[in-house]
């Protein structure tokens, strides 16, 4: 009878020992594959109506600042975008917008909120 039990605890260790190894791998397995986060230009304006201009320096400024390069043409591409974006904004008193491109992201908040992209 002591034999029996001491197989069970035996079966029992092995089983728990596995269990807590492939816990560990699949706890492990998340910081393997982490993706690097592309730097953020925040942008805050006074209000709604900005230039195009405007935004392609505070991008250039910013991304120089960061480090990162980028082509005049992806700059002005994100720039174009994000004036798309914010003239169709519904509200012109204050807004945010996010541009997504390949090496960065373009935050631009205008009005009460000109502060959100700089503080998040």
């Amino acid at each position: 009878m002591a034999t029996k039990f001491h197989n069970r605890v035996k079966l029992l260790s092995l089983v728990l020992g596995i269990a807590l190894v492939g816990l560990s791998a699949y706890g492990a397995m998340p910081q393997k594959m982490t993706v690097a986060k592309k730097p953020q230009v925040a942008i805050g304006l006074a209000h709604k109506s900005a230039t195009k201009d405007e935004i392609e320096g505070a991008v250039r400024q910013q991304l120089g600042a960061r480090g990162v390069s980028a082509s005049e043409q992806e700059v002005q591409a994100a720039a174009r975008q994000a004036l798309d974006l914010i003239g169709k904004a519904k509200d012109p008193e204050k807004g945010v917008i996010y541009v997504n491109t390949k090496k960065f992201t373009i935050c631009a908040s205008w009005g009460k909120d000109k502060d959100f992209c700089k503080s998040h």
